[in-house]
């Protein structure tokens, strides 16, 4: 029986070009994961802080909810006269100024800047959503500058959506520190790296899709 040589070498060199492959495969698979581990580190230990000094004034101030301490700020923002009006964005139903008033125990001028200077939006349940209410409310009192309130893990992204929406607008940030947000060993901590890994997962989504 004759073996042809030619044949001998493809059956030989296929293995071969298929290790090779599988190789750079694991390879560029591990500089992936790495890259994005640095990553996630590097949005980690980048999150933005509260500002310190004299703040600049805008027009007006958007809150995003997602926790009463947004609120709280936005109104001590409101009522220091770091802002004319404020929005907060992604209200829930059935919740009211009234309701606002008793759930977060505003003094009354807190209560007084919340019924004169203050305007709830039913309509966002996103990010997205918050950009174009927003955008809206923006449009429709001649609004200039903004100042984005939401937590500091979500301020990134959040940049990232309004500056899109609008990107004639001067935008400034206030991030607000949950209390429940443990940054040490943030790694060790199952429910933070869940957080911190999701919001950086959509940070980089947004940042793509731009």
């Amino acid at each position: 029986m004759t073996v042809n040589p030619s044949n001998t070498s493809s059956d030989t060199s296929t293995p071969l070009r298929m290790s090779r492959l599988a190789r750079y495969g694991a390879v560029y698979l591990l500089v992936t994961i790495a890259s994005l581990a640095a990553g996630l580190q590097h949005f980690v230990l980048t999150l933005p802080k509260t500002p310190d000094g004299q703040l600049q004034f805008t027009d007006g101030i958007v809150v995003m909810t997602g926790g009463q301490q947004r609120l709280d700020d936005g109104l001590v923002l409101l009522t220091g006269g770091h802002a004319g009006k404020m929005l907060i964005s992604g209200v829930g139903e059935g919740v009211n100024r009234a309701v606002l008033v008793q759930e977060l125990m505003l003094n009354d001028q807190q209560a007084n800047a919340l019924f004169c200077c203050v305007e709830l939006d039913f309509t966002a349940r996103d990010t997205r959503g918050n950009a174009v209410a927003a955008r809206q409310w923006a449009d429709q009192h001649g609004i200039q500058s903004l100042r984005l309130v939401t937590a500091n893990y979500h301020m990134p992204r959040a940049l990232v959506v309004f500056a899109r929406a609008m990107p004639d607008l001067d935008l400034y940030q206030w991030p607000v520190t949950p209390a429940d947000l443990q940054l040490e060993r943030w790694w060790n901590n199952p429910a933070m790296l869940r957080l911190l890994t999701r919001e950086y997962a959509k940070y980089l989504a947004e940042t793509l899709r731009v």
